[in-house]
């Protein structure tokens, strides 16, 4: 039976097919974080909250506890 696929299926491809990608382009210590958060944006205040998150996050990474790298 055919259907569509979930958001997980969605995700877990993605993160597979990109971390092949991206390992092969040398940056071998390369790994996702283990999970994933999904929210449903209920209006415009919410939308700009997360929209200044996603904007802002990358320059956390040097203090992040993932980053194996970390200050």
């Amino acid at each position: 039976m055919n259907h569509a696929p979930t958001l997980g299926e969605m995700v877990r491809t993605f993160k597979a097919l990109s971390a092949r990608a991206i390992r092969e382009a040398r940056f071998r210590r390369f790994a996702w974080q283990r999970n994933y958060d999904d929210r449903i944006i209920r209006g415009p205040v919410s939308l700009d909250a997360y929209r200044r998150y996603i904007a802002l996050n990358p320059a956390r990474w040097a203090d992040d506890e993932e980053n194996a790298d970390r200050r």
